[in-house]
């Protein structure tokens, strides 16, 4: 069967209970490509893998390059973007080769398949290798006395790299390029850490003589200039357009069914991945499910493998950070010998990895931006056959508007991404960190900004760092990089140890693991269900054992907050709304354990876990006692309406400001002792914020049309997952009321 049959049978066979919604169809386009002289010697190597001429994207983009200017190239998936960089490294170590090359990639899995690529092309002279964590110890010496192309991550590039400068002394004074990879995965607080990172770099290349040209690739986001001058600090020529051929693609949106008892419940997004999942391997068609989480994509992994038939269960494997090294080799290299006819995955193959020839990606939930779902979408048909990808609807408000609203996610712009370098936890770690490498002068504002003297100040007071001969020098033994964490705003990860096996089976990052790791937590690898029977802080172990459980877990939190400043203030309608820094307390109290498939908790229990602090950036809403005085609700139903609203306008944030939910907290509450009145915070879930706040200020009217709609359009009738119910709330969503958020979202526009 063809994939127009395979998704005919959907709608027309018995067995597939979910509703197709629209089917978009992208047509075929042929290439457009452009002369460019490149080196006969690398001409004919490139010959050999069958490419005797550039893409006009791909030309434009290394004239540039090869200018000597810092550049971003933005171009869809498989629109031949490594080349981009690769032809002039090649070049420069045909010419010189002694030059030398930094390549940054946000996952270890990139920077694989990358060197992969690289091996490939054959240029003599080039010696490329991966510098990170899997990297043996006794390889890592090897690696800085013989390559110069080096791949690597910027946690590596962090903790490993810059911090020993010395030991790079004569790759870094040779830097010709740095290439920042995937650029659009850096956002967020980890894009302000790498923002960071990489004036570290500038600044020691500087130190050894050398002036590296920064290349940027990127997906189609709203803002790529932007983003890189942010990043790297440097001015930038932005290289856009995709003049690549693209077979046909079909788009289909697949929402699941409502409950015909009960109008708030849709059958589970993961039932009805896996259903579609399970069809496609079984009809041949290599295919890729993607999910936002590790437990889904585990989940997934394990009900497919109990469907399928024996001949076609051994074909597909999950894959997800937290794998041992080993473990994750193994399965890409299956993934790119082809002999894998499914996989289920994270987000970590999302990115320009070379998945081999898809069919079919199946896009578990919307992947909280619309570049992502483009981008994930884009996974399958690398050739010029026709391909599939299928968004399945979860129940989250967004996924409901996209399911309703199917024109948004094609014609609707990409999102901007945002970095806040000016965190002033995240540039008082990296202003440390720079002091550690090298002592600071005022010189090196042109890299750090205008408040690194405020860093310095903290850090000189708090005794890191001390003056000697008019320069600040790092005053402690040990390398401040090694207690910086760079993927969230905590430190440090915990170690996940099977007790039955003294055997490590992964990690666990610090900023999760009370919530999702506490003791008799249930924990998922690679199919297979433990169970958390400790958690040590001091050691920073999480030990688990494997149990067969019927049921999964959900903590519950309690949160309060307090204000520490207030930078901005405007109204909607009576409405006061401010901008400004919070100071949040977090504390996991319980859990409930909830059956598989139904959700029924089947049992409670309380915990007693250290609180977590910290200080970010938050919008808040007051609202007047005329307002409260005018709704009449008594006090149980006003709480409920308030915390309805707070729900929905964290689910309906991410349109208007570039986030997920997850990077958003709330609460709401009928009396907060700064405002004197009741009052909504939503507030971002990283210490010092990463700059969502301030762009969720600027569209605060028509963030709170867009959350009133959301609600009130609703087929639910009391409120369900798709309007007012969050699927992180920490108190299991309760109370809510959505007839009351409604009306008091109407009383505050």
């Amino acid at each position: 069967m063809d994939l127009e049959e395979i998704v005919a049978g959907w709608t027309e066979q018995d067995g597939f209970e979910g509703e197709l919604v629209h089917i978009e169809r992208l047509p075929a386009r042929g290439a457009i490509h452009s002369d460019l002289a490149v080196d006969p010697r690398l001409a004919d190597l490139l010959a050999e893998k069958a490419i005797s001429r550039l893409y006009r994207h791909q030309a434009r983009a290394v004239e540039s390059i090869r200018s000597g200017m810092h550049t971003v190239v933005v171009a869809g998936t498989a629109s031949g973007k490594t080349l981009c960089y690769q032809l002039p490294i090649a070049e420069q170590i045909l010419d010189q080769p002694r030059s030398t090359a930094l390549l940054l990639y946000p996952t270890k899995a990139l920077a694989q398949d990358q060197l992969r690529a690289l091996g490939e092309l054959g240029i003599p002279g080039l010696v490329a290798a991966t510098y990170d964590g899997d990297t043996e110890r006794e390889d890592r010496l090897w690696v800085r006395r013989n390559a110069n192309v080096v791949l690597t991550n910027p946690d590596m590039l962090h903790v490993g790299i810059l911090p020993n400068h010395g030991q790079w002394a004569d790759f870094l004074l040779r830097l010709r390029y740095v290439v920042v990879d995937e650029m659009h995965m850096f956002r967020g607080i980890f894009g302000s850490h790498v923002g960071l990172i990489l004036r570290r770099l500038r600044r020691m290349a500087t130190h050894y003589g050398a002036d590296p040209i920064f290349v940027f690739t990127s997906a189609t986001i709203g803002n790529p200039g932007e983003l890189a001058a942010a990043l790297a600090g440097v001015e930038v020529t932005v290289c856009d357009g995709d003049d690549s051929a693209r077979g046909e693609r079909m788009v289909a949106l697949w929402n699941p069914p409502l409950d015909p008892d009960d109008s708030s419940v849709r059958r589970s997004a993961l039932t009805e991945t896996t259903d579609l999942f399970v069809d496609l391997v079984e009809h041949d068609q290599h295919s890729i499910v993607f999910s936002r989480s590790r437990k889904a994509t585990e989940l997934i992994y394990r009900w497919a493998r109990d469907r399928l038939s024996p001949e076609k269960k051994d074909r597909i494997a999950p894959y997800r950070s937290g794998y041992r090294a080993a473990d994750r080799r193994e399965t890409e290299r299956r993934l790119f010998s082809g002999s894998l006819l499914g996989i289920t995955a994270t987000n970590a193959l999302e990115l320009g990895i070379d998945v081999g020839a898809l069919d079919a990606a199946v896009i578990n939930t919307f992947p909280g931006t619309i570049s992502s779902f483009r981008q994930q979408a884009g996974r399958a048909g690398r050739t010029m056959r026709r391909s599939l990808a299928v968004l399945v609807g979860g129940q989250d408000n967004l996924d409901q508007y996209f399911m309703g609203h199917p024109h948004e996610l094609f014609e609707r712009s990409p999102e901007a991404a945002v970095i806040n370098p000016n965190n002033p936890k995240v540039l008082e770690a990296h202003v440390a960190c720079a002091a550690h490498e090298l002592p600071l002068d005022l010189a090196d504002r042109g890299y750090f900004g205008n408040n690194t003297e405020e860093a310095v100040a903290t850090l000189a007071a708090e005794g890191h760092l001390v003056a000697r001969r008019g320069r600040m020098v790092w005053n402690r033994t040990v390398s401040p990089a090694g207690r910086v964490g760079i993927r969230t705003a905590g430190s440090n990860t915990y170690t996940i140890l099977d007790v039955t096996e003294a055997e490590v089976i992964g990690t666990f990052e610090a900023s999760r693991v009370y919530r999702e790791a506490h003791p008799g937590a249930v924990y998922l690898h690679q199919g297979e269900t433990y169970v958390v029977d400790q958690l040590n802080g001091d050691q920073r172990e999480v030990r688990v054992r494997p149990a067969p459980v019927d049921y999964y877990t959900q903590a519950q939190q309690d949160t309060w907050l307090d204000v520490v400043d207030t930078r901005s203030e405007t109204s909607v309608g009576p409405t006061n709304v401010f901008l400004g820094s919070v100071r949040v307390e977090q504390k996991v109290v319980g859990y409930q354990r909830k059956l598989i498939g139904s959700g029924e908790t089947v049992a409670t229990e309380y915990l007693d876990l250290p609180p977590t602090m910290y200080t970010t950036e938050a919008v808040w809403y007051s609202i007047p006692n005329s307002i409260i005085d005018r709704l009449e609700l008594p006090v149980d139903h006003l709480l409920g309406a308030l915390h309805a609203a707070e729900h929905a306008a964290i689910g309906m944030l991410p349109l208007f400001a570039i986030c997920d939910r997850y990077d958003i907290g709330g609460l709401s509450t009928n009396y907060h002792p700064v405002t004197d009145t009741a009052t909504i915070f939503i507030y971002e879930a990283y210490p010092g914020g990463a700059g969502i706040s301030p762009m969720a200020f600027e569209v605060v009217a028509e963030h709170l049309r867009a959350t009133r709609d959301s609600i009130q359009s609703c087929v639910c009738g009391d409120g369900c997952p798709s309007c007012i119910v969050s699927p992180k709330c920490g108190n299991y969503n309760e109370p809510l009321s959505k007839a009351g958020a409604v009306s008091l979202l109407d009383a505050l526009l």
